[in-house]
């Protein structure tokens, strides 16, 4: 990663950098409540997060902001308030923010049907493709999974993402709960750009960032390389905490793509609490945040952590923003998590209050800070140790992985054959929603692949399973423990390949070869249907474009 290198910047210059811009910034004198900067710390050292970076803001200002360790492990390079982490999924919001300036406009209405702004907008379900609204993209009332797998780790394009959420099936009716849904994100990105003329980076660029001087914020991965002042994202990988690899999130950007500091999203959070007016300036109209900040979608709560019980007793989702109450206040929050990187960013209306916190540990030393801000200000700092709390579950979900790799080993048949050669795997595995999975062989071993985003060799683990170790640092601290299993048919060939895709089993069929297949229309009482005869049989197809 080495990325310190671009911020070499001598000592007294800084000092002067560093309080003009705190100058200019609106950086006010208030304090912050005694012993909240050392909790911050302590938290940093009980989780160990490499490098964190925290904004308070309280009454229209920015009355606390500044950086904790370092951007990347075994580099000199400091975090500090003006060091970029990627945001993830707090990217939503301003996705939505991006729409609103459409609704102020009068070019869109939140209950705007989504296919007549996107005609080649499909869902497996036909009454959801009729009747699903931009609200309903922004308050994950669709009914689908979350179907990650279709786009993270893919070499896919974003209009192939868009083109796949046709073939997934619901899992619940269209609008009867609430299900996270990034698909819907890049969805809401797209009927943006329709609108708007431009690109969606563009769109943030000049409608977002420029008026929210938040000058160093980008939207691509590719944009880092004309910045000085970057973390890198940490995670374990093979039992040790390590930098790894930034994860491009181009084929879904509107959803969580950006990068951004602790000072800039503080200006996005005093957006949110001033109801749309930054520095005087209208952004937004009143009616639009209120819509945001506002329940869309009831979410029903019941937290693991017990001593979070009677201090949260709702959680929904606006538009963008989840809504809840924690201590008899109403609270609007979002978490981002993106590969090394953890965010949480917040605001309490009625106290003025709102928080940024950033950390490349990928874990949640954000959350823990920002409840800490929170109970600061109320009054009650000393009730509760949340990173204690907190803790204490995080180690329990660790230790039930490390035991669920110990069950695997004692499931394992040992002294067990594969069917058949390395080359009898090898072909072209296709499902409709998922996309492509690659089997080669190279130097007497299997290769898994998907495009170039994926890559692993492909170990024998009994029968016809085997367990992939990924190439990649980042793909092996995300994909741990992954296994991967052929089917075969009566003739004894492979023609499925099994891998858990968004945590259920997923069966690529091997595609049909050249020469071995033959094609067929047939209509009947106005449907359309294509006939394919392979060497498996014969297989109908209902085409929906």
């Amino acid at each position: 990663m080495k990325r310190d290198k671009r911020n070499i910047i001598k000592t007294k210059p800084f000092i002067i950098i560093l309080i003009a811009f705190n100058l200019l910034s609106g950086f006010s004198d208030q304090s912050i409540p005694k012993g909240l900067e050392k909790k911050i710390k302590n938290i940093q050292k009980a989780w160990n997060v490499p490098g964190m970076a925290v904004a308070i803001i309280k009454n229209d200002k920015v009355v606390y902001a500044k950086g904790f360790g370092v951007r990347e492990l075994g580099q000199r390079g400091k975090v500090d308030e003006k060091t970029l982490f990627a945001v993830g999924s707090t990217t939503k919001a301003m996705t939505v923010a991006t729409l609103g300036i459409l609704v102020d406009e009068e070019k869109l209405n939140w209950d705007d049907r989504v296919v007549d702004v996107l005609p080649g907008f499909r869902m497996y379900d036909a009454y959801a493709t009729a009747e699903m609204r931009v609200r309903d993209l922004l308050s994950h009332k669709s009914g689908l999974t979350r179907g990650d797998a279709s786009w993270y780790a893919s070499p896919r394009t974003q209009q192939e993402v868009f083109h796949s959420i046709r073939y997934l099936k619901p899992a619940f009716s269209f609008r009867s709960t609430y299900h996270y849904q990034n698909l819907m994100y890049l969805t809401a990105g797209l009927v943006s750009e329709e609108i708007h003329g431009i690109s969606w980076h563009d769109i943030m660029r000049q409608k977002i960032f420029k008026p929210l001087d938040m000058e160093t914020s980008v939207t691509r991965v590719a944009d880092l390389e004309r910045r000085n002042n970057v973390a890198s994202p940490h995670a374990k990988v093979d039992g040790k905490l390590q930098p790894i690899e930034d994860r491009n999130l181009d084929n879904i950007s509107p959803a969580g793509s950006v990068y951004s500091n602790a000072v800039e999203m503080a200006n996005w959070i005093r957006l949110n609490l001033n109801k749309g007016e930054f520095d005087g300036k209208r952004i937004l109209s009143e009616e639009v945040m209120n819509d945001m900040h506002n329940s869309q979608m009831f979410r029903s709560y019941d937290s693991n952590i017990k001593e979070e019980k009677g201090l949260i007793n709702f959680r929904n989702y606006g538009l963008g923003w989840a809504v809840e109450d924690y201590r008899g206040h109403k609270r609007i929050t979002h978490g981002g998590g993106i590969d090394g990187f953890i965010t949480w960013i917040g605001f309490v209306p009625d106290l003025d209050l709102g928080w940024v916190v950033f950390n490349n540990g990928g874990n949640s030393a954000s959350y823990v800070v920002g409840t800490e801000i929170i109970d600061a200000y109320l009054g009650v700092g000393d009730e509760i140790d949340w990173s204690s709390v907190r803790k204490k579950y995080y180690d329990k979900a660790w230790a039930s992985a490390d035991s669920t790799i110990h069950d695997l080993e004692s499931q394992r048949v040992v002294n067990t054959k594969q069917r058949v050669s390395n080359n009898g795997y090898v072909g072209n595995y296709n499902e409709e929603f998922y996309g492509e999975m690659n089997i080669t062989e190279k130097e007497g071993k299997l290769i898994l692949s998907r495009g170039d985003a994926l890559r692993g060799v492909l170990n024998h683990w009994h029968y016809d399973t085997f367990q992939v170790r990924w190439d990649s640092p980042r793909e092996r601290a995300r994909f741990q423990n992954e296994f991967i299993t052929f089917h075969f048919n009566a003739k004894n060939e492979p023609y499925v390949l099994e891998r858990i895709m968004d945590g259920n089993p997923a069966y690529f069929v091997l595609g049909l070869k050249k020469k071995m297949f033959t094609l067929l229309w047939m209509v009947t009482n106005g449907w359309r249907y294509l006939l394919i005869q392979d060497r498996f049989g014969l297989t109908i197809k209902f085409l929906q474009d």
